[in-house]
């Protein structure tokens, strides 16, 4: 679990840099109308929320991301392949947008759906948002049998 862990969380904010790095800034359609690569600045949270809040948001992912690294750690809510991978994605989604928010005072985001004209967001949103899915079908389905089987 926690290698899968490591090596989920070192992928992802590699990816997500990388894509920053590249994308951003950019204008171009990948797929007709409904997915483009659009250029935003976002200072605040999801959908642009709690704008200007950047010290708020650093502040508030050290404590997160010692909890994660501690529960991958200790092992305490388990220890399974899935969970390790959850939380990595979870991590690194979270240090993708923190290393934004301390260089740039905001996070670059580049994915938009145009066709639905769904908010611009970017891969560490994507990770995350992902993470706490999987994170939420572990804890119904995943969490209550492993717990049993100790």
């Amino acid at each position: 679990m926690v290698l899968w862990f490591i090596i989920i969380s070192v992928l992802t904010v590699f990816i997500d840099q990388l894509t920053k790095v590249f994308l951003y800034g950019k204008s171009v359609s990948l797929i007709g109308d409904f997915l483009w690569i659009e250029s935003a600045f976002n200072k605040g949270a999801a959908f642009g929320s709690f704008a200007g809040a950047r010290w708020f948001f650093i502040a508030l992912s050290v404590p997160v991301m010692a909890l994660i690294i501690y529960l991958v750690a200790t092992k305490k809510i388990g220890k399974s392949k899935f969970l390790g991978i959850t939380m990595g994605l979870l991590l690194g989604g979270i240090v993708g947008n923190l290393i934004d928010r301390i260089i740039f005072a905001g996070v670059r985001d580049f994915i938009y759906f145009k066709s639905i004209n769904f908010a611009i967001f970017n891969m560490a949103d994507a990770f995350i948002t992902i993470g706490t899915v999987c994170l939420i079908i572990y804890i119904i389905f995943f969490w209550k049998k492993e717990k049993s089987e100790k």
